[in-house]
């Protein structure tokens, strides 16, 4: 069990994961493979040439309302429940982020396990929603900056991460997350064998936090969304690829 959650931490760590990738830019991919099944919750994963690690994608059923899980995913503070061992997920004064309602200017930290290095970003979260079938993007950017180092924390140098909720009727809504990283530092000292068993784990719990917290009562009274923002068509891509089975 202890290897367990340290495998899954390592992966939730390096996921601190707004601009649309311009096609060069997203790297080639192979096919999603199916890589675990469990309460409903599919994990997939496939290669990227963007990052040294795999690309993860996970999605499923969550009893709550597309609108309850916009509103959580703008809370600071349900990032520190969702994201196993998070230490901040904070608003940031950055010169290259204009905050406006639909995009948070952030400050992301998470702890590791040792040997690896606890590590930060500063980044993007990002809202759109697609008027034609009711979804919303959240999508979390961070990239390679002029923000200061903090002393004792791997500055990660690229990140993104994607959800993805798509209404069902009024009280569920599937939701998909989707993250690729370099991790930076010192991630060289865990085998790579590790690394990708722990891949198998890694969506499926940050989806059962996500379930977990939505049966908290502040997650349950929304009355709409609140983004307005439309969603890029030349960012539709996340959701045409997501996996169907």
């Amino acid at each position: 069990m202890k290897k367990c959650r340290l495998v899954i931490g390592l992966f939730l760590v390096f996921s601190l994961g707004a601009t649309a990738l311009p096609a060069e830019e997203r790297g080639k991919v192979t096919p999603w493979v199916k890589i675990n099944e469990k309460d409903g919750i599919r994990v997939y994963s496939r290669d990227n040439s963007l990052v040294p690690l795999k690309e993860c994608l996970a999605t499923g059923v969550i009893d709550s309302s597309a609108a309850n899980i916009e509103y959580m995913l703008r809370d600071w503070n349900a990032y520190k429940k969702i994201m196993f061992l998070s230490k901040k997920t904070e608003k940031a004064s950055m010169p290259f982020c204009k905050e406006s309602p639909d995009n948070y200017c952030a400050y992301l930290l998470q702890g590791a396990p040792w040997p690896v290095e606890d590590r930060d970003g500063y980044g993007t979260i990002a809202f759109y929603v697609h008027k034609p079938t009711n979804e919303i993007l959240v999508k979390i950017t961070v990239r390679g900056n002029t923000m200061p180092l903090t002393k004792g924390v791997t500055r990660v140098p690229f990140c993104d991460m994607e959800w993805i909720i798509k209404p069902i009727d009024a009280t569920h809504c599937q939701l998909t997350y989707q993250g690729i990283t370099v991790p930076g530092g010192n991630i060289s000292k865990i085998p790579p064998s590790i690394i990708n068993w722990g891949m198998k784990f890694m969506g499926y719990y940050t989806m059962q936090n996500i379930r977990k917290l939505a049966k908290e009562e502040r997650y349950q009274h929304a009355t709409g969304y609140i983004t307005t923002t439309p969603w890029p068509e030349d960012m539709r891509f996340y959701a045409e690829e997501i996996p169907k089975g």
